[in-house]
């Protein structure tokens, strides 16, 4: 979350809001998407049951940059400073609809690593779709922890 808050405050507007370099989607729909699975994670494990498809695809956070830092603040703040329970829940995400949805058991920690997972895929997208942006992509954004650890074993 803190490189997209670096990225997001470094944008103007139209980078936040343009379709670059032949891409579908805009920094802001990647960011809106990231945000809104974090919103899903916390808002499923006070119910016992995270379902990723009842994301609320909220406009305003990829059409305000602004907002979408504040979002990705408020999340930084939630998780450096409140208790997550640890341990089993339900997930359901449906990647067929022709399938009814499955619900599985997984557990806090591994939705955790998925969410880090997912945000580090869309941030990778978002360095593409900036490419062209001289100066603008931060250093190992969108570089998986792993990577980075690796990187700093070559040295």
């Amino acid at each position: 979350m803190e490189q997209g808050i670096a990225l997001l405050s470094s944008l103007s507007d139209r980078m936040y809001l343009q379709k670059q370099n032949n891409s579908e989607s805009s920094v802001g729909e990647h960011i809106r998407h990231v945000i809104e699975h974090y919103q899903m994670f916390l808002e499923g494990i006070q119910m016992g049951h995270i379902d990723y498809d009842k994301r609320k695809r909220d406009p305003s956070l990829e059409e305000n940059r602004l907002h979408a830092i504040n979002r990705l603040h408020e999340l930084f703040t939630f998780f450096e400073t409140k208790y997550l329970p640890l341990g089993q829940i339900l997930v359901s995400q449906n990647y067929n609809p022709d399938f009814p949805t499955p619900i599985v058991t997984s557990t806090i920690e591994r939705e955790l690593l998925f969410l880090v997972s997912h945000t580090v895929h869309h941030y990778a997208i978002i360095a593409l779709v900036l490419k062209d942006e001289v100066g603008v992509i931060p250093p190992y954004f969108g570089y998986s922890p792993a990577t980075l650890y690796a990187k700093l074993q070559c040295k």
